[in-house]
């Protein structure tokens, strides 16, 4: 039996990122923990390729697909009553259900797996009988026939998480909220153990945007055409769904951590106690970068940016991409590298792409795909971050550690990266600039030709990563939580 069961939804080792990293960190610092991965993806054609290496203190991995579902032609009439009271749980919300009530609902529950067959719940007279009281109960101008298959399409994957195979542990560590979270309550209440649910981006947050922007959830035409900032009924429905799944995680996690204040406020909002939440910044391994700081040539001109992460549309690499077009226009020799993976969502990149063309930028951007970064950043001289949403990016802290100074978005952490928390703090200096949405062309080039400011956002960019977010307090901070909850 494993030490501690990582719980992870979308990403190590299968998906390259920030928070894929920080997981590989956590299981290779600490070779004495005994670990296991359930890992949570779409499909199994998503788990062909391991990006990172598996450390010798993983024991196990178990993948769980939401999406492959297996029917087959004819079911057995084994009824499990408790899965239709779980989707009206689901529908409804949980406010105002005492916990212990709630517990008892999933012991049962957890008890009836055995007897989930997809064919009858998704096939059977119950499941037809639950899906008309939901919709006779709600909002009856929505199309019964978009009713039926919204509400089949969303509990599939909740039945996935119900079948899992969860090996025991005496800790369960979900890195999210979401699906990972809701299969660490169900672990959790099974095998009477701990849990703690750590948060970088606030999950709840990150769907409503992807939701907002979704063109695969349907909405009805109306009749006539005006402006409004309502979803629509199955894009709120959706909302309401995975914040469910937060409330669910909040409520039942034995201590909460995340990285920063602003997504504790955050997390406050959502339902979680505010006493069942520790802030543990993000850290980076200071001595590697160490000689990359002291060896970074002393220039004449600075001409390289960098974007470094996922080519996703939340990294909102289109803005950066128009950007581009002033800062060549006005620093003629100026390169802008383009770093990260491009197979997540491959439509996105290719259309990254043909922007890149049409603007006429083919001589001034480069996609080097997933590279190793520290044999990039001796020439890099800022990091430039367009996102609509982040939590504490990583690559921020890599780069002060290197001494590159960084513009980025105001979201997340990024305000605090680069200009402090507290007066300690602040005191540094800014280690970079902050900018509003779709504008940081100017700070680009404000940073790129003004040496004197470069100067000092360099150093306190190192100065500040080195004080405040070093790799080996993250560790010893989780390493104690592991020993007191283990």
């Amino acid at each position: 039996m494993s030490d501690v069961c990582l719980i992870l939804e979308g990403t190590y080792p299968y998906i390259r990122g920030g928070v894929s990293s920080w997981v590989y960190d956590i299981i290779s610092q600490m070779p004495d923990i005994k670990f296991s991965i359930l890992s949570i993806m779409p499909r199994a054609e998503d788990t062909q390729e391991e990006k990172y290496p598996i450390p010798d203190n993983v024991q196990s991995i178990i993948n769980v697909y939401l999406h492959d579902f297996v029917f087959k032609s004819s079911f057995i009439q084994r009824r499990a009553p408790s899965i239709f009271d779980f989707f009206e749980l689901f529908f409804k919300g949980i406010e105002n259900i005492p916990k212990e009530e709630i517990e008892q609902f999933m012991i049962r529950l957890i008890k009836e797996r055995s007897k989930i067959d997809l064919n009858y719940v998704f096939s059977s007279r119950p499941f037809w009988k639950a899906v008309r009281k939901m919709y006779e109960e709600g909002d009856n101008t929505i199309s019964f026939l978009d009713f039926f298959w919204n509400y089949r399409f969303t509990f599939l994957p909740l039945v996935q998480l119900l079948k899992a195979s969860i090996p025991p542990a005496p800790l369960y560590h979900t890195i999210s909220t979401g699906y990972a979270g809701l299969l660490s309550c169900l672990a959790k209440i099974k095998f009477n153990s701990n849990m703690i649910a750590t948060e970088h981006g606030i999950y709840t947050k990150e769907r409503r945007i992807e939701i907002a922007q979704a063109n695969w959830i349907y909405e009805r035409e109306t009749e006539f055409v005006k402006a409004t900032s309502e979803l629509g009924f199955f894009k709120d429905w959706w909302i309401r769904y995975f914040s469910l799944m937060s409330k669910f995680t909040y409520q039942f996690a034995d201590k909460i951590t995340t990285l920063y204040y602003g997504n504790k406020v955050a997390e406050i909002a959502d339902g979680a106690e505010e006493a069942n939440i520790e802030i543990i910044p993000n850290g980076v391994n200071v001595k590697a970068f160490r000689s990359i700081a002291k060896n970074r040539e002393k220039k004449d001109k600075r001409r390289t940016l960098a974007f470094i992460g996922r080519m996703v549309p939340i990294k909102d690499v289109k803005t950066l991409i128009k950007a581009s077009k002033i800062i060549t226009q006005q620093l003629p020799d100026v390169q802008i590298l383009l770093m990260g993976p491009q197979e997540e969502q491959s439509q996105y990149y290719q259309e990254c792409s043909v922007l890149i063309k049409t603007l006429g930028l083919e001589e001034h951007m480069v996609f080097t795909g997933h590279v190793d970064i520290k044999q990039y950043f001796p020439s890099i001289d800022a990091i430039l971050l367009t996102s609509i949403s982040e939590a504490q990016p990583l690559v921020i802290l890599e780069a002060g550690a290197c001494a590159i100074p960084s513009i980025a978005t105001d979201v997340g952490s990024c305000r605090e990266l680069i200009e402090g928390t507290d007066e300690e703090d602040q005191a540094l200096g800014p280690s970079g600039i902050v900018v509003k949405f779709h504008s940081p062309e100017e700070a680009a080039i404000k940073l790129l030709t003004d040496d004197e400011l470069y100067e000092a956002m360099s150093e306190a960019a190192f100065k500040r990563v080195n004080k405040y977010y070093n790799q080996t307090d993250m560790i010893v901070a989780y390493r104690n939580l592991y020993e007191q909850y283990i």
